[in-house]
């Protein structure tokens, strides 16, 4: 491994430790809220409210991953007008699979994010009902997860 690729990888460090770090914060603050945070995690389905609790939070997270990863990508892609060695050094770190493995991560946190930006304009937008609203969400949900997934596959497909 040469410096360019270390540099790299100590920068997706603290790029994943500020991500960790605000996602934490976000996840105290809901806590101490007083409605808990259990989001039907501990054995039991969502209360009225709770979906759409965990789908706001969902939303502050991935909308912070991502724009984390873009300030990352940004000095990355950068690398390409200093030298084609340098970017040619990271991209191939890129290839290794905990790369690819936060890359599925990132694809989730990117369509989650947009489909649920999406439902909340709709919701805006068209005064949409409260039932409305947590259809939609559910059907983000599973569009999410079935694209993901496909997605998923097909940037571990090299790995195989």
């Amino acid at each position: 491994m040469n410096a360019i690729q270390i540099a790299f990888l100590s920068g997706l460090l603290l790029v994943l430790g500020a991500v960790a770090v605000f996602s934490g914060t976000v996840l105290r603050s809901a806590a101490r809220g007083g409605r808990g945070l259990t989001l039907g995690l501990a054995g039991r389905r969502p209360e009225h409210g709770e979906l759409g609790r965990g789908a706001f939070l969902a939303h502050r997270l991935t909308g912070f991953a991502i724009f984390a990863f873009l300030c990352l990508h940004i000095l990355d892609v950068a690398l390409s007008s200093v030298s084609s060695r340098l970017y040619d050094d990271v991209q191939h770190v890129y290839g290794t699979a905990p790369l690819r493995l936060l890359e599925c991560g990132l694809l989730f946190a990117i369509l989650f994010h947009t489909g649920n930006g999406l439902r909340l304009l709709a919701v805006d937008g068209f005064r949409t009902s409260a039932t409305r609203s947590r259809q939609l969400l559910r059907l983000v949900i599973v569009v999410v997860s079935v694209l993901g997934v496909a997605g998923s596959a097909l940037i571990l497909a090299p790995l195989v």
